[in-house]
């Protein structure tokens, strides 16, 4: 008899760190969005949330959760969202953005072993 492999949801801390705030991951069904479409994934950095729609499957929820967490890794980055009416306009080159990205992607590894190895490396097992 195989042994059923838990949900990828499952599996997540209620927590993460990103140096300046923990994040807490939130669940709910049926999730919609600002404009009422339905989505999978909300990140409000003003709370320190990421809310998640419980019901979908690894392979919807692993992106998802990559998704949202790069919302909170580039708001780290000063790259916020249109608060304020307007669209962010950044004018930098691919190197520097590169160097910012890795580098925010190492801290979220450094302080969140656990969720990395989940979402980087058990997922691919």
């Amino acid at each position: 008899m195989t042994k059923k492999k838990s949900r990828l949801l499952d599996k997540l801390p209620t927590h993460f760190d990103i140096g300046w705030a923990k994040f807490e991951f939130k669940f709910k069904k049926d999730l919609v969005d600002d404009d009422g479409s339905k989505c999978f994934g909300i990140t409000d950095v003003d709370d320190y949330t990421i809310i998640l729609d419980n019901s979908m499957v690894d392979n919807v929820a692993h992106p998802t959760i990559i998704h949202e967490v790069c919302h909170v890794l580039m708001d780290s980055l000063g790259l916020g969202g249109p608060e304020d009416g307007e669209p962010d306009k950044v004018e930098t080159t691919n190197e520097i953005l590169t160097e910012s990205a890795a580098r925010a992607f190492l801290l979220f590894k450094h302080l969140n072993p656990e969720l990395w190895h989940t979402l980087f490396e058990e997922y691919y097992e």
